[in-house]
């Protein structure tokens, strides 16, 4: 058949026309998919920006040494752990250890009566597990006292269970005691079933393999901001040795081997555990 030539000229054109759209059509499809990719990258990207923003660091506590410094209400949260060793009349003694997490749940200015007065005051909250961690060359032992020294006075400190369903492992928390042997000065703060003395017998405290947790609050001038904490010591008390034949019932004193962040144990069998 034939066709008239304004006709092919026409269906060219036409042809032209609708190629010319489909092209277009798309490319403006794929440009269309490209920014669509594009904004979703740049979104994303934003987004991840500003998480990265406004969630907190979490770090961790500055240690220096035996000491843990610079602790503030900006470490809420943040636990250390430290490890103690222990000696007998001022000898070493391998094999007796303890262990103590500390994490900070407060630090706050609040209202306390002090002296028979309500004071302004600052108030520093730690929930604390201790460990008697000692191996099989002690037949027997037990920490029954746990102190630490504060950078700035103390007037006051209590102590309580973590939560209301515990009981506090010690019943006493002693200002200005007598912790390590002997002519060592006292401890800012100490814990023990003694009264003004962290250094006496009793039957508190935690014996080889055990755990316990108390909760301490303790209470300071409102201008306080920041403290430090540092000469962290133990007291042992009825040490039974392996290497002789009878029950020896001597006490001993535990200084610190190592503190480090977030603690280095977990006793998975604490009821309290899920604290850590």
């Amino acid at each position: 058949m034939s066709v008239n030539p304004v006709n092919k000229i026409i269906l060219f054109s036409f042809s032209a026309s609708y190629q010319q759209q489909l092209q277009f059509h798309q490319g403006y499809q794929m440009l269309s998919f490209i920014t669509k990719t594009c904004l979703s990258i740049a979104s994303l990207a934003t987004i991840l920006s500003y998480f990265s923003v406004v969630t907190p660091s979490g770090s961790a506590l500055t240690i220096n040494g035996n000491t843990v410094a610079k602790i503030t209400a900006d470490d809420i949260g943040q636990s250390f752990g430290i490890s103690f060793g222990g000696n007998i009349d001022g000898k070493d003694q391998t094999g007796l250890t303890s262990e103590a997490i500390l994490r900070l749940s407060g630090f706050e200015t609040v209202t306390k009566l002090i002296n028979g007065k309500n004071k302004q005051v600052t108030e520093v909250k730690f929930d604390i597990l201790l460990g008697n961690t000692s191996d099989k060359t002690i037949v027997s032992s037990r920490t029954s006292a746990f102190g630490f020294d504060v950078s700035q006075p103390l007037l006051s400190a209590t102590i309580t269970g973590i939560d209301a369903q515990t009981s506090p492992l010690f019943t006493k928390a002693n200002l200005d005691s007598k912790l390590f042997e002997g002519n060592k000065g006292n401890v800012s703060l100490c814990f023990s079933d003694n009264t003004n003395n962290c250094r006496g017998g009793q039957n508190g405290g935690v014996t080889t393999g055990n755990q316990g947790t108390f909760s301490t609050s303790f209470y300071l001038d409102p201008s306080v901001k920041e403290i430090n904490l540092n000469n962290f010591g133990v007291r042992y008390q009825s040490i039974d040795l392996t290497s002789t034949i009878k029950n020896d019932g001597q006490s001993g004193t535990g200084y610190p081997l190592k503190i480090a962040p977030k603690g280095s144990k977990n006793w998975a069998d604490s009821k309290d555990s899920h604290m850590w």
